[in-house]
């Protein structure tokens, strides 16, 4: 039975063929879509889950309450490693730290005694051997507990073909950071659903001794503490004795709460939590919710494509049914046979939608930088979504217009006008309605998204960043501070020599970055500390950046800390409305009491996305990991190779690199711009959707009017009339979508502009602009058919009918 069904809808098929290529387009289309992103959120999910522990890894992660709110981290002291293994012996059964490096550049050793210099942006980190009791990376050769020892690594497999090719590696000597490491084992590669991207883990007890002189007072994101928790160990009894914990080792809070804390974070929240950051990229949930939604609003629409559709086409299958009816088959029978041609259909657009998803994906996977693909030998998350999307879109797609088409009895069916009535214009009109509300919805938001983005990337950040570049300042952690301070000493007076540089300045980040030194501190006379960033500059950063003196005077150009420049929201958090009175004042930070030298006007030390923090400018040498250069006119390509052979001539075991201070900025930016980038795709997959829907629409309404407009023209009516008669309609239906999806975008964006710290207003034009568009896009999709129908013959017209 199921096997004459389908002969007979692949017979339907080929008579309607006009009608079955737009719905076979339109389904194809909105399952394309909702696939990827259903991929999308599914590469976002589920990291870490391999582990047989899961349920019992953690993070240690530190919270701070300050007067300017709760601030988080990820980072921790890295002696509490130590100290939470002792005081939790009870409820942990190990504890590990791991110091996670970025941008990193690794020498392996060549047959003739050199180093081949690779230059590496992630995968590098030192680690304890404890790393192993709690995640499950097995070695494939070598000991676990060889890397106790210092100056000892581990390498992946991976890495290991790729650097070393036919050669086994163990035993073979890297060099890091200009320390010899000699290669104990390889790694099983880590899997593509990781927060810990490791391929090279180096002995953490090599820089321990360094890494814990600063005690309880340094913390660094990329420093962090996992544990595993005792079987019969309770996490909320732990969690209970975090506060005294951390009050044991920081002493005790104010009154009134201030102070640090620490926070047990389980493992399966690393790639979600937004608070606190990872070793790998980051998918909020959020964001997971909103592109299941967008997909499933895709399907929605070509639904709602293939409904209107397939039951304006229905009167010329009015006759067809009458007769079936006649001969005796039931309702059921008559369900099940449309049925089967919207699963034939279904399953037609689904197949397409593999090849035409393989084919965007080469596009979407190098721009978000992942790797997605229709594995359906190996996914079995994707069977499964593929059949249910089939199961759900034929049910969708083809239960109301079989239910419709089967309604009538018999002779009544035969009847066009009957049917007309059957088929009900006013649910049709509803469900074009509910694809102009889903189209003008995401018009809107692409408009208010994209108008977003450009006014925080022209908006005034409140410093110089034109003309500026940036190298990187190598530094060794093991080397002697005071050769590290002179090579940069003399580096920058080399290249302030050159010609083309008007001025040069050491520091530790840009005023704008992503890397974010923070602290506290406090003032006399205030009784809750001050959280706040700290920029590690020399005398002439503030002159570089143009950063605005609002009172007092800058930082002389020293090696250490002499005095303090702020900012105004830490002079107001301070309680300072008077700048000239912070002047002179005295601050404690790090157990370094100095005067505030000057004010500057804010700028913007992060994303535009947060708001203008508290922020220290100081001299620390030590602290140099970047020379800015400040560039006149178009002397930078001329200059490079002098530039180039200085930097080289500072440091010769490194790679040069250098980048453009905008350049930086604008990438702060990719996270956002890509989210919006995907939100436009998507929401043009969902306008086409609806285009072709207009469009097989008005290709019935011409067939069905063929007759009315013969007539028309015979009795003189223009082109442009007819046209018109064809656009009156579907304008209305613009309208009402218009008003209905006016509200609600505003009201979702409103919820999304909230992120950003600087954020647009949403006043008219953007509505009006999307509503202009909407028009636009409907009057070509209808015009294009309607004027052709226009402009038919009036006697072939008439004779058709």
């Amino acid at each position: 039975m199921i096997n004459n069904y389908l002969k007979t809808a692949v017979r339907i098929l080929r008579r309607e063929k006009t009608n079955s290529i737009i719905n076979i387009a339109g389904l194809m289309l909105g399952i394309t879509g909702s696939l990827i992103l259903f991929l999308i959120v599914h590469n976002g999910s589920n990291y870490d889950s391999y582990h047989k522990n899961k349920d019992r890894i953690y993070r240690v992660v530190t919270s701070e309450k300050t007067s300017s709110g709760e601030s988080y981290t990820q980072g921790i002291p890295p002696i509490l490693v130590s100290a939470f293994k002792e005081d939790f012996a009870g409820e942990v059964e190990a504890a590990t730290f791991t110091s996670y490096r970025r941008n990193s550049l690794i020498g392996f050793a060549k047959t003739d005694g050199s180093f081949s210099k690779v230059e590496v942006s992630q995968g590098v980190a030192y680690a304890e051997p404890s790393f192993f009791e709690i995640f499950d990376r097995h070695l494939l050769t070598g000991e676990y507990a060889s890397i106790e020892n210092p100056n000892t690594a581990l390498i992946s497999s991976q890495w290991a073909e790729e650097y070393f090719q036919e050669k086994d590696p163990v035993g073979e000597l890297i060099k890091y950071d200009e320390e010899l490491y000699k290669i104990t084992g390889i790694m099983q590669d880590y899997p593509a659903k990781t927060d810990l991207p490791i391929d090279l883990m180096l002995s953490y007890a090599t820089i321990k001794k360094q890494k814990e002189s600063s005690q309880w007072g340094g913390i660094s994101d990329s420093d962090n503490c996992y544990f595993l928790l005792n079987e019969n160990a309770s996490i909320e009894n732990l969690e209970a004795q975090l506060p005294g914990f951390a009050e044991k080792y920081y002493g005790e809070k104010e009154s009134n709460g201030f102070g640090k804390n620490f926070i047990a974070q389980p493992l399966n929240t690393l790639h979600s939590d937004m608070r606190f950051g990872n070793y790998g990229s980051k998918m909020p949930l959020i964001a997971k919710i909103t592109f299941l939604v967008i997909g499933l609003v895709l399907l929605v629409s070509c639904c709602i494509n293939f409904i209107n559709l397939t039951t304006a086409a229905a009167v010329k299958r009015s006759k067809e049914i009458g007769i079936r009816k006649i001969l005796g088959s039931s309702r059921t029978q008559l369900i099940s046979q449309l049925l089967s041609e919207t699963f034939l259909i279904t399953f037609i657009a689904t197949g397409l939608s593999i090849i035409f998803g393989e084919f965007l994906l080469k596009f979407i996977n190098p721009y978000l930088g992942v790797d997605l693909s229709f594995n359906l030998g190996s996914e079995y998350i994707a069977w499964m979504y593929l059949i249910g999307v089939m199961i759900l879109v034929t049910l969708l797609s083809g239960l109301y217009p079989a239910w419709i088409i089967s309604s009538g009895k018999g002779g009544k069916v035969y009847s066009s006008t009957s049917f007309e009535k059957k088929s009900g214009f006013s649910v049709r009109s509803s469900l074009v309605v509910v694809q102009f509300f889903i189209s003008q919805f995401f018009i809107i938001a692409t408009l208010v998204m994209y108008s977003q983005f450009s006014y925080m990337h022209n908006k005034d950040i409140g410093f110089q960043k034109e003309a500026i570049v940036t190298l990187p300042i190598p530094i060794n952690e093991q080397t002697d501070t005071i050769q590290n301070e002179s090579v940069m000493r003399t580096l920058k007076a080399e290249l302030q020599r050159l010609p083309g540089i008007s001025m040069v300045s050491l520091n530790n980040a840009p005023p704008s970055s992503n890397s974010v030194l923070g602290t506290s501190f406090s003032i006399p006379g205030k009784d809750e500390p001050i959280s706040t960033q700290i920029k590690e500059v020399d005398g002439d950063y503030i002159a570089l950046f143009e950063l605005e003196l609002l009172a007092g005077a800058g930082l002389s150009d020293l090696d250490t800390m002499s005095g303090f420049v702020v900012n105004e929201t830490l002079a107001k958090q301070a309680g300072f409305e008077d700048y000239n009175d912070l002047v002179g004042e005295q601050i404690d930070l790090w157990g370094n009491k100095m005067p505030v030298t000057g004010v500057v006007k804010d700028f913007n030390s992060t994303s535009l996305s947060k708001p203008v923090e508290p922020v220290i400018l100081l001299n620390n040498l030590s602290g140099f990991h970047s020379i800015a250069l400040k560039i006149e006119g178009n002397s930078f390509e001329q200059n490079l190779t002098q530039i180039q052979s200085k930097w080289e001539a500072a440091y010769p075991e490194y790679i040069f690199s250098y980048s453009f201070l905008e350049d930086q900025i604008f990438n702060m930016y990719n996270g956002e711009r890509k989210t919006s980038t995907v939100l436009a795709l998507f929401s043009s997959l969902a306008i086409f959707i609806g285009c072709l829907g207009l469009f097989g629409l008005v290709t019935f309404m011409a067939n069905n009017k063929t007759k009315e407009i013969g007539i028309r023209k015979v009795l003189g009516a223009s082109s442009q009339s007819i046209v018109l008669l064809f656009s009156r309609e579907f304008t209305k239906l613009i309208l009402i979508g218009f008003a209905i999806a006016s509200p609600i975008a505003a009201f979702v964006m409103r919820m999304v502009l909230k992120e950003f710290a600087y954020q647009i207003s949403l006043g008219p034009a953007i509505f009006l602009i999307g509503l202009g568009i909407t028009f636009v896009i409907a009057f070509i999709t209808v015009g294009f058919r309607s004027f052709g129908a226009a402009m038919a013959n009036p006697v072939d017209s008439l004779r058709s009918e």
